[in-house]
């Protein structure tokens, strides 16, 4: 058999036989694979893996996240008000709300820490008139104390909840620097009915949730005369659903009444805000 000359080119020092036919093989450059490049491949794998998995994981965070929520009751029991704080299963045993409201000289009269996953209810008073909390800014101040104390204890509730988001004013209009700007209007609904019992009316206020919220509704009813003999604050992450039961003048509110307290609230919680800032 005759032997092929030695191949010339620089890229190869010999000539090896074909393992199939035992001739020799046409060079052909060698194909050299780093073995580096392999495990910086291997290495993007796995962080791409990595990251898929973090970012489902996240995905299933977010759709798994429960919604905080703080009720205020001065309805269903006649000698306490009523407070609900639920978060999940993340809250336990909620001492450190126990503290928070001890240090708004309120007692605790009684309380009902259930298991995880469930809501946790106190019955609170004033520790001075040993009574139930019915003044605006009072009850005002226990929902704000609640919430703010499950930001700092939980800060993962900041996601829905208003009070652990910066407000963004809204933008002004840079070419007209003292003219128009664009108006976030709050979706707000009122509904007001007659109560069960006849002797008031029912206001239903269902608007997003901000600091004062509370305080600020009470205040616009005073300015008309619309007197608050009850109230259950409700707040779901970042919405407020309120109820109220008020009196213009000791009776039910009549359709004048009614139509005034509406437009006054839809006006307040909807745009008053933005006016105030485009005051000079």
């Amino acid at each position: 058999m005759a032997l092929a000359a030695k191949c010339s080119s620089k890229l190869c020092s010999s000539l090896k036989p074909c393992r199939n036919s035992g001739k020799p093989c046409v060079h052909r450059a060698p194909v050299s694979i780093s073995r580096s490049s392999v495990h910086y491949g291997q290495r993007n794998g796995v962080r791409l893996q990595a990251a898929n998995n973090g970012a489902t994981a996240t995905a299933d965070k977010s759709a798994t996240a429960p919604v905080p929520i703080v009720k205020i009751d001065n309805m269903s029991d006649p000698f306490a008000t009523k407070v609900t704080v639920e978060f999940g299963d993340k809250l336990g045993e909620l001492l450190d709300t126990v503290t928070a409201l001890k240090n708004l000289n309120l007692n605790i009269r009684k309380a009902a820490l259930v298991s995880p996953g469930k809501a946790s209810t106190f019955f609170i008073t004033d520790a001075d008139t040993s009574e139930k909390v019915l003044k605006s800014a009072r009850l005002e101040e226990i929902r704000m104390t609640i919430i703010n104390n499950m930001l700092y204890y939980h800060p993962e509730s900041s996601e829905t909840l208003v009070a652990g988001k910066s407000f963004q004013p809204p933008s002004r209009d840079q070419t007209h620097p003292l003219g128009p700007k664009a108006r976030a209007v709050v979706q707000t609904t009122i509904d007001v009915k007659e109560a069960p019992n006849g002797s008031c009316s029912l206001l239903a206020v269902t608007t997003r949730d901000r600091p004062g919220l509370l305080v600020d509704i009470v205040s616009v009813l005073k300015d008309i005369n619309v007197n608050v003999v009850s109230a259950e604050i409700d707040t779901m992450g970042d919405e407020a659903k309120d109820e109220f039961f008020v009196t213009y003048h000791g009776e039910p509110l009549n359709p004048p009444m009614v139509q005034l307290v509406t437009n006054s609230l839809q006006y307040y919680l909807s745009l008053a805000e933005v006016e105030k800032e485009e005051s000079y």
